[in-house]
């Protein structure tokens, strides 16, 4: 009976450790969804009209290409965008906070030209245009 606070003290502990890892991996999903504009690129030139569009539904728009793109987001920190008729490149995310995407490429494959190469591309950093 001497023991029942402390296994009463561990379950509390264990629950209230439990519901934050749940808020946690929640708002890492929800964290990319929004609008992303580029401001920096590893060389050198920045195209004011690159963008990112993450959406919940696991669709991305990537203006100025075209296409029909989605993504899916492998924690902890990995990236797939696919563009549905052309490829899919594979990102290391080296940040992600409420208004910074840092991303670099590592890996890009090219359906139409069965290209399939490992890459040490460029880093991306990105401002959050909207919010989710």
């Amino acid at each position: 009976m001497k023991q029942m606070p402390f296994y009463l003290i561990m379950l509390v502990l264990s629950l209230i450790y439990s519901c934050e890892n749940k808020k946690q991996s929640v708002s890492i999903d929800n964290l990319i969804v929004g609008k992303w504009k580029i401001v920096e690129y590893g060389s050198g030139y920045v195209n004011a009209l690159d963008t990112l569009d993450f959406y919940k539904n696991g669709k991305a728009d990537c203006p100025p290409e075209t296409g029909e793109f989605t993504y899916h987001l492998i924690k902890p920190d990995s990236l797939i965008i696919y563009n549905k008729d052309f490829g899919e490149q594979h990102f290391k995310i080296l940040k992600l906070s409420n208004d910074n995407l840092i991303k670099q490429i590592r890996r890009q494959r090219i359906y139409a030209d069965s290209i399939d190469e490992l890459v040490n591309g460029d880093i991306e950093k990105y401002i959050r245009v909207t919010d989710r």
